[in-house]
C-alpha cells in the first residue's frame, strides 16, 4: 500500500488572467493571508482618476476586477507582469521586492502594518524601513507620500529603472543581508546554544487526522517550545513549492524561516534540493522502517542515515537558536522519520505517540478538505477508504511501539484525553520533554460544574505543513469532533471496528464510554 505522504492529490489550477495592457502600474501583495485592501484602494483611486491602467495581484483582499488582475500568479506570470509594468507597487515582503529590483525595477513599497489587520507583526515596516535608508525602494507611509510617488514615477517612468547591474546578485545579496537584520527584530532571542549542545526534539508520531496539529499549536505557545509543523515536508513543500506558512506568508517571505535558513545551512540556496530529496528517497519510506533495526541494512545505509541525521539536526538546532526556545515540537508523524532520527547524532529524540480512535481519524479521511496553504489553484488532501485507513491506523501505531521497544523515549496519550483535559495533558507532555510544568497560561479552564468548554488562545506559529487549522488564531473552544458517531454508514464503522479491534483494545476504546 503506498504511504500517505507519497499520494499527491488533484490540483484544479485557476484560469491564467487575461493579459493586460502594456506599461501598466503593477500591485503585489503577495500570498500573506491577511487582506491588503488598504494599499489596493490607494492605488485604485489614483490610477482611475489618472486614466492609467493597472494590473493587480490582490492575495486575500477584496477581489479587483480589472484586466489582468488575479488573486494569485505563478512565479512565471509574475515575471511577465514585472517586464511589462511601467512602475511596480507592492507590499514590503523582501521575496516581493527581491523579485522587482530583479526586474529592473525600483519598487514603491507600501509595508503592512499590523495595527490594522494587515501581517502578524511589524517586520514588513522594519525591513522596508532599512531598504529605503539604502535607497532601494521608494517607501510611503500614507496616502499622500504614495500619491506623490507614483504621480512622479508616472511623470517619469525612467526615475524608478534601475540599471542591470544595480539588479543583479550584489542588489539582491544586499537585500538578503538587510532582511537578516530585520529578521533579527522579530524573533525572540537566542539563548545561546553552544556547538557541542544536543537539541531536545519532541516529535509527534502516530497516524495523521490524530490531533497532532492542534497539540502542536498548543504546545508551541509556551515561549520555552517552538512548534513548526511537519518538518518531514519541509524540503517539498516549503523550499520547493514555497507553500504558506503558518503565520501567513509565503515561506520565501516568511522571516523566521530566513532566519532559520541563515543558521542551519547559511542560507537555503545553499541547499541542493535536488540531493536533499533523493536521500529522503533512499532513508525515510515507510518500507524502511521494519529494516532500520537491522545491522546489515544499517551499515550498508550507515552513510546516509548519518547525513540525513545531519541534515535534521542542522535545522532543529537553528530552529532552536532563532527562536530561543529549549524544545522544538515536530508533529510530523512519519514513523519513518523518527526511526531515522534515532540514529541522529545531537539529537535528544523523545517521541509522544498521539493515538485517537481508529473510526473517528477513518471518517476525517473520508472528507474532502481543501489545503489553504496552496495559492493559485484548488488542492485538497488526500482521501482513504475505509479500509484502507483502518489498515494504516493500525500499521503506523503499531510501529511507534516498535520504537517504543527499540528504547526511544515514549510517551502515549489519547487525543480525546488530551482535549477533555487539556492542562493535564499538557503538563504531562511538558514534564516527558524536559520542561516544567507551566507555559498553560493562553489556556481557559471552565467552572467547576458548568458545561463550559475549555478554551485556548492561539498566537500564530510558524508551522511549514499540517491540517488546516494551524492558520486559526484567537479564541478556540476544545471541542472533540464526535461527528463520526452519527454520521459513518453503519457498514464502514462494522468494518473499521474490526479491522481496529486489536488497538482500540489496547488503547482503552473498548470501555462503555468509548464504544
Amino acid at each position: 500500500m503506498t504511504p500517505p505522504f507519497e499520494i499527491q492529490s488533484q490540483a484544479r489550477t485557476v484560469p491564467a488572467p487575461r493579459r493586460p495592457e502594456r506599461d501598466a502600474v503593477l500591485v503585489v501583495v503577495g500570498t500573506d493571508v491577511h487582506p491588503f485592501d488598504r494599499l489596493l484602494d490607494w492605488v485604485g483611486r489614483r490610477t482611475a482618476e489618472q486614466q492609467v491602467p493597472c494590473v493587480m495581484q490582490y492575495g486575500s483582499s477584496s477581489a479587483r476586477e480589472l484586466p489582468g488582475s488575479a488573486p494569485f500568479f505563478d512565479h512565471e506570470t509574475l515575471n511577465e507582469r514585472l517586464r511589462q509594468a511601467a512602475v511596480v507597487v507592492c507590499h514590503g515582503g523582501p521575496a516581493t521586492i527581491t523579485e522587482a529590483r530583479r526586474a529592473g525595477h525600483k519598487p514603491i513599497v507600501v509595508p503592512r502594518d499590523p495595527a490594522l489587520g494587515e501581517h502578524v507583526d511589524d517586520h514588513q515596516q522594519r525591513f522596508a524601513a532599512r531598504m529605503a535608508e539604502l535607497g532601494m525602494v521608494e517607501l510611503c507611509r500614507t496616502e499622500e507620500e504614495f500619491r506623490q510617488a507614483l504621480d512622479a514615477a508616472l511623470a517619469d517612468p525612467d526615475r524608478l529603472r534601475i540599471s542591470g547591474s544595480e539588479a543583479g546578485a550584489a542588489a539582491i545579496e544586499a537585500a538578503k543581508r538587510v532582511g537578516a537584520i530585520a529578521d533579527g527584530l522579530v524573533t525572540r532571542p537566542s539563548r545561546g546554544l553552544l556547538p557541542t549542545d544536543e537539541v531536545t526534539v519532541l516529535f509527534i508520531g502516530g497516524w495523521g487526522r490524530s490531533g497532532s496539529t492542534l497539540t502542536d499549536r498548543m504546545l508551541g505557545q509556551a515561549p520555552d517550545v517552538c512548534a513548526v509543523g511537519e518538518v518531514t515536508h519541509i524540503w517539498e513543500r516549503a523550499l520547493r513549492d514555497n507553500e504558506r506558512c503558518g503565520c501567513g506568508s509565503a515561506f520565501d517571505d516568511c522571516p523566521f524561516w530566513a532566519k532559520v535558513g541563515d543558521v542551519a545551512f547559511g542560507g537555503w540556496h545553499t541547499l541542493d534540493l535536488d540531493d536533499v530529496m533523493a536521500l529522503k528517497h533512499r532513508v525515510d519510506r515507510m518500507r524502511f522502517v521494519p529494516r532500520m533495526a537491522l545491522p546489515y541494512w544499517l551499515n550498508r545505509r550507515k552513510a546516509d542515515l548519518r547525513a540525513y541525521g545531519e541534515l535534521h539536526r542542522r535545522l532543529y538546532r537553528a530552529i532552536a537558536e532563532v527562536s530561543g526556545a529549549r524544545v522544538v515540537v515536530d508533529s510530523s508523524k512519519h514513523a519513518s522519520l523518527a526511526f531515522a532520527l534515532r540514529h541522529a547524532r545531537g539529537v535528544d529524540l523523545r517521541v509522544l505517540h498521539l493515538v485517537r480512535d481508529g473510526r473517528a481519524v477513518a471518517y476525517s479521511w473520508s472528507r474532502e478538505v481543501r489545503r489553504p496553504e496552496i495559492v493559485g489553484a484548488e488542492v485538497y488532501m488526500p482521501q482513504y477508504s475505509t479500509v484502507q485507513s483502518g489498515v494504516l491506523w493500525s500499521i503506523h501505531n503499531a510501529l511507534f511501539h516498535v520504537l517504543d521497544w527499540a528504547r526511544v523515549p515514549t510517551l502515549r496519550l489519547r487525543y480525546e484525553d488530551v482535549v477533555a483535559r487539556p492542562a493535564d495533558g499538557l503538563r504531562r507532555i511538558r514534564e516527558f520533554a524536559g520542561l516544567g510544568t507551566g507555559g498553560l497560561e493562553f489556556l481557559s479552564d471552565p467552572a467547576p460544574g458548568t458545561a463550559a468548554l475549555p478554551v485556548a488562545h492561539l498566537e500564530t506559529t510558524h508551522t511549514v505543513a499540517g491540517n488546516p487549522m494551524r492558520f486559526t488564531t484567537g479564541r478556540v473552544e476544545l471541542r472533540l469532533d464526535a461527528a463520526w458517531r452519527g454520521k459513518l454508514a453503519a457498514r464502514k464503522r462494522r468494518v473499521l471496528s474490526l479491522i481496529t479491534w486489536p488497538g482500540r483494545v489496547r488503547y482503552g476504546y473498548l470501555n462503555g464510554r468509548d464504544k
